[in-house]
């Protein structure tokens, strides 16, 4: 019944079935067979909001909506120019650098996408970019942002795991940076490239008045992330805490800015509610689905199968890597944190590693689904921007790919690049 339960899960989400009711389905498929457990769904549906942790998602959620409707996005962009808008391609280093900067504000790749999309990738086109490139690259540099803290996923995974939030927030920093400057290194490549340097204009150099201008309105935006960072990491607050600073802290400042007029909070709070509750629904669905593999041993049935094929960590990591990639080509990152996060850190944590060093690399590798066709969101988001379609932009997106898989194996073979901050701040 396990295996009819994810063939009814997986044909359901293969024809375009709302992640929500596929998993719902899958899990009733089962449960029709063994009525006594009907009793215990709403208890697993609800028992992920029972946490006080919990609270941070929303709360994350609204805060990005705040420094967004209250110009936030525009003001990052502008810095980001300051810094690498100079270069050749350097609208597509801002894309990148914005996307690092926007990813210590909130923790979703696809707002990221949307709210940086809209602006850069008409600006790149008309700058004379390759449309396809400029596309390709707002879907790549939003797993940016889901990766630096704060980041929705890794709050998410640490309530399902046990594993200390504050601790995946800082792992996730590195990383996030090293991202990052990887793909910088593949916009410098493709400037230089005969065939494609033509579409990498010359940068624009901003004069010193404007740019002291640009700084100055972008340090309100810039505190944030060093309140939400640093104030977890000094072990001043919680993430919960520190997102509820976070949201105070943003309105304050979009209201005093004058970019936030009171007349559009109720609609601010609507678009947060709605995004909220969306994560909630798949949030209670996933738990019903992720029980029922714990009660019937899925877990250590997985385990023996892994141990079968090898012994050796790091062919076990390298196929764990591929069979995340190709389950997040098919399933939103967040049902499959809560199904196969719990399966995954006690099976790597007998092993030898770090659970914190798994909780990064399987969240970054989870993330990368939100790219790839045929289920990825941020894929659908940046086509609708462009108006290209899902196939060219796909095309676009193989040599960042590659990037990203080669920045994903450098994350899981070398854990220092993740621990390097935990054990700095006494983990």
């Amino acid at each position: 019944m396990v295996i009819v339960m994810f063939l009814i899960f997986a044909l359901t989400a293969a024809f375009g079935v709302p992640i929500i009711f596929a998993l719902a389905m899958g899990a009733f498929t089962y449960l029709l067979t063994q009525p006594a457990m009907l009793l215990i769904v709403p208890q697993r549906m609800v028992s992920p909001f029972e946490s006080f942790t919990f609270v941070a998602i929303p709360l994350f959620i609204l805060t990005g909506e705040i420094m967004n409707t209250g110009g936030v996005t525009r003001r990052l962009i502008n810095l980001s120019k300051v810094l690498v808008g100079r270069f050749k391609g350097g609208l597509a280093y801002v894309n990148v650098v914005v996307s690092m900067f926007f990813g210590g504000i909130q923790g979703l790749a696809t707002a990221d996408t949307a709210a940086i999309g809209s602006v850069l990738i008409p600006a790149m086109k008309k700058a004379g970019y390759d449309p396809a490139f400029s596309t390709a690259l707002t879907v790549a540099s939003a797993t940016i942002g889901a990766i630096i803290p704060p980041s929705v996923l890794m709050i998410i995974f640490g309530m399902v795991t046990g594993i200390s939030i504050g601790n995946l927030f800082l792992g996730g920093l590195v990383p996030g940076v090293i991202i990052g400057l990887a793909q910088m290194v593949y916009i410098f490549l493709y400037g230089k490239a005969r065939t494609t340097r033509a579409y990498v204009p010359a940068g624009e150099r901003i004069d010193c008045r404007t740019s002291l201008r640009y700084i100055g309105e972008s340090i309100p935006a810039l505190v944030l992330p060093l309140i939400i960072i640093g104030g977890i990491g000094f072990g001043i607050f919680t993430p919960t805490e520190s997102a509820g600073i976070a949201a105070i802290y943003a309105l304050f400042i979009s209201l005093m800015t004058g970019e936030l007029k009171p007349g559009a909070i109720p609609s601010l709070l609507f678009r947060a509610a709605k995004m909220a509750g969306s994560v909630m629904l798949i949030l209670g669905t996933a738990s019903v689905f992720a029980w029922i593999l714990t009660v019937e041993r899925v877990p250590n049935q997985l385990t023996n199968a892994l141990f079968a094929i090898s012994t050796n960590r790091y062919v076990i990591l390298f196929l764990l890597n591929v069979a995340l990639i190709v389950i997040g080509t098919f399933m939103d990152p967040t049902p499959s944190a809560i199904i196969l996060g719990p399966i995954l850190v006690p099976l790597l944590t007998d092993m030898g590693m770090d659970p914190v060093h798994i909780g990064v690399f399987i969240c970054f590798n989870l993330i990368l689904g939100h790219t790839t066709p045929p289920v990825g969101t941020c894929l659908y988001i940046a086509s609708g921007i462009s108006g290209l379609s899902i196939e060219k932009i796909s095309k676009a997106m193989i040599p960042l790919l590659v990037v990203n898989f080669i920045t994903l194996m450098a994350i899981t073979y070398i854990p220092e690049l993740v621990l390097f901050l935990p054990r700095l701040m006494g983990y």
